[in-house]
Formats: structure tokens, C-alpha cells, sequence
């Protein structure tokens, strides 16, 4: 299968006020996946030790109520982050109150959402986000994009260091996965190999 990850959008997205279009059309990738990600280049990953990924994922769609995917494919997915972070030389520990570094992952399953941010992501107020502890968070960069239905969002924050902002939780790196839809459902194998390669792409995550 051929790859196509966008690497040349992380140095035009990450910059302030940037503004990106939405997502290629898939079709004309001969089905491949996009993989864009981002971090903040004031971290030092090697002064984090430990992490936590949330073990179920958060459902973006248009209800009201939080939801959360929870059975054994969305199981596969998290476990697959949980192994690239392991090989980034991080330790798992019990749970996000004990971790340098919490992953949450949300899943899209509307169609397009669109955002122009600074401070805060569009789902900034989106039921379940990062509502743990009474923590809210925070982009160090901005950017505009689309997310396009059965698209993965990653998010890794510092919980070490809260921002100035309101006591806000610092989004250190994060990942954005589309293109991984076979017909209606998501494919996963492809998104295995789109996990892979979103850590594969930022050797700076590495300790």
C-alpha cells in the first residue's frame, strides 16, 4: 500500500496563522492514509519518564452526551499507541494522575469540522475532553484544518508543567490520522500502519 504523510503540512501548519485546506480527496490516493503531526518545539522529551494512554476513546460526533468507543478493536488502537510510546522509551504507569504524559484519543464520526484556533481547539468545550481533574489545555502553536469522518486524533499533554494560562495543561505533540475508512468502516490494519508511522515521523518524541 503506498503511504502518503504530510510532512511538508507539519512546517506550514505549525506556523502561527497558518491556514490549511481540507482533506484531500482520499480517492485520489489510491486509498492511502494521510498522517499529519505536530508538537511543541519548546518540550525536551527526554525530561519526561513516564506515560498514560486513556484506555477508551472519546466519540466527536454530533450528540450532546460524551461517548466513548470501548471494545476490542478501539483496544487494538490503544495498545498500539501505548507500544510506540513504550519503544520511545517511555514507561507505562497505572494511571494519568501518576504520568509525566497522558494520551487521549478521540475518534470523528461526522463528517467535517472545521477550526481556526490559538488557545484552545475546536472541541474546546466538547463534552469528556480532557475533563479529568478539572485540567483544561493548551496549543502552543495554531492552525486551521477540516477533520473528515473516521479520523483519529491523538493528544499527548505535560502534566507536569501547567501554562500561566489558567492553569492549563500544555499539548506537547499530537496526531491527526484520516483516510482510514474501507467503505463505511474503519480499516484496521491501516490504521495500525498509520499509528506506526505517525510516531515514525517524529524522532524528536524519541528519548
Amino acid at each position: 500500500m503506498k503511504k502518503f504523510s504530510i510532512l511538508t503540512l507539519v512546517v506550514v501548519c505549525a506556523s502561527l496563522l497558518s491556514s490549511c485546506q481540507k482533506d484531500p480527496d482520499t480517492n485520489k490516493l489510491d486509498n492511502s492514509y494521510l498522517v499529519y503531526t505536530n508538537y511543541d518545539s519548546g518540550t525536551d522529551f527526554k525530561s519526561f519518564n513516564s506515560f498514560y494512554v486513556i484506555d477508551s476513546i472519546l466519540i466527536m460526533g454530533d450528540g450532546e452526551k460524551t461517548v466513548y468507543w470501548n471494545n476490542a478493536n478501539s483496544e487494538k488502537i490503544v495498545d498500539a499507541f501505548a507500544s510506540e510510546l513504550m519503544v520511545a522509551g517511555y514507561e507505562p504507569v497505572a494511571s494519568e494522575f501518576e504520568a509525566d504524559l497522558v494520551l487521549q484519543l478521540s475518534y470523528i464520526n461526522t463528517t467535517y469540522y472545521f477550526t481556526s484556533y490559538g488557545p484552545g481547539p475546536w472541541w474546546n468545550n466538547y463534552p469528556g475532553y480532557w475533563n479529568w481533574g478539572g485540567w483544561g489545555w493548551y496549543y502552543p502553536y495554531s492552525f486551521s484544518y477540516s477533520y473528515s469522518t473516521g479520523s483519529i486524533i491523538g493528544e499527548l499533554v505535560d502534566t507536569n508543567t501547567p501554562t500561566p494560562l489558567n492553569d492549563k495543561l500544555t499539548v506537547v505533540w499530537n496526531t491527526y490520522i484520516c483516510g482510514l475508512l474501507n467503505g463505511n468502516n474503519l480499516s484496521l490494519s491501516r490504521t495500525m500502519e498509520a499509528i506506526e508511522q505517525a510516531f515514525e515521523q517524529s524522532p524528536y518524541i524519541h528519548k
